[in-house]
């Protein structure tokens, strides 16, 4: 009896001892460390521009990049990690991309509603999205999806550099980059250039989610039964590249007339010229969106018309 109480009693210090330390790495990686950046950030950048206004946005920026940034080593003393998990990459790579750019937008609207007058930091968005979303790139590293390496039991990169360039699901990550870049800077002097990104980053998000649900768990399963599942993480591949790219051509084709939107909204038209050559802007922008799309569809289904003859 004295024995199992004295292996509850160190059980529970075990447990106990593990939680505090847990406690600690989360305030030390996720609070101290950001916040004391983010302080020695907002005197560095007060001193350079003399603007309260823009150095509080910038160490706000400076916060968040430095927390996400840490967030890989507080990963590690989770239970469940979520980078360290070998089977999670699809949906993280999803969850990653999607959230980290609504993240980076949803800076500028707290931002604004905690800053008293009509003071405004109309850059915020641009520079926000410019420096989080580098993140994407630092976790991607350690969630490849290139392919699934039985003997190790996780995924991996392409297995040379020029592979890793050529495929259309690490392309769009760049092209997505410098779609928002391109969008935020034309549309900054609107004061509601993170608005577009935001509603339709959240609207994709949702969609991609949802149509990845079944496909990810059906090569969990596979996984788990030493299943080839090279079939589904190419769907997968593809759904992720046309979610992106859909994503990328709507900012694209309403871009021409977010200006005018909201420029008529305070007061302020556009001669019918304009208003035509706009249009014929988005047009175009359009057929490229289809073009894409047919060869995205055409690359991912000729990679599985010759896995399918190998496979007989």
């Amino acid at each position: 009896m004295k024995s199992n109480k004295i292996d509850s009693s160190d059980e529970k210090i075990t447990k106990a001892t593990e939680l505090l330390w847990k406690i600690w790495w989360f305030s030390f990686y996720l609070i101290i460390v950001p916040s004391l950046i983010a302080v020695v950030g907002f005197f560095i950048y007060f001193f350079i521009g003399k603007d309260l206004i823009v150095s509080v946005g910038l160490s706000i920026i400076t916060f968040m990049f430095v927390l996400l940034f840490f967030y890989k080593s507080f990963d590690k003393y989770r239970k469940t990690p979520f980078f360290s998990n070998n089977v999670n990459n699809l949906s993280a790579r999803i969850n990653i991309i999607f959230l980290i750019t609504i993240l980076s937008l949803i800076v500028t609207p707290i931002f604004v509603i905690f800053t008293p007058g009509d003071n405004y930091f109309e850059l915020l968005p641009l520079i926000s999205f410019s420096i989080l979303y580098n993140i994407v790139y630092y976790y991607y590293y350690f969630q490849p999806i290139g392919f699934f390496d039985p003997s190790e039991d996780k995924f991996n990169h392409a297995i040379s550099s020029s592979q890793i360039i050529r495929q259309p699901y690490n392309i769009i990550i760049l092209v997505n980059y410098i779609v928002h870049i391109v969008f935020l800077s034309y549309t900054f002097n609107t004061k509601v250039s993170w608005l577009f990104p935001l509603i339709w980053n959240i609207v994709f998000y949702v969609i991609s989610r949802v149509s990845s649900v079944k496909i990810c768990k059906n090569i969990k399963i596979s996984i788990s039964s030493k299943k080839p599942f090279i079939v589904d993480l190419t769907i997968f591949k593809k759904k992720f590249v046309n979610s992106l790219l859909s994503l990328v051509f709507v900012l694209l084709i309403q871009m021409p007339f977010v200006i005018v939107i909201v420029y008529m909204y305070v007061g302020i038209h556009h001669d019918l010229i304009e208003i035509v050559n706009i249009s014929l802007l988005s047009l175009v922008f359009l057929a490229f969106y289809f073009k894409i799309r047919l060869y995205v569809s055409s690359f991912y289904s000729t990679f599985l018309r010759r896995f399918k003859i190998n496979e007989f």
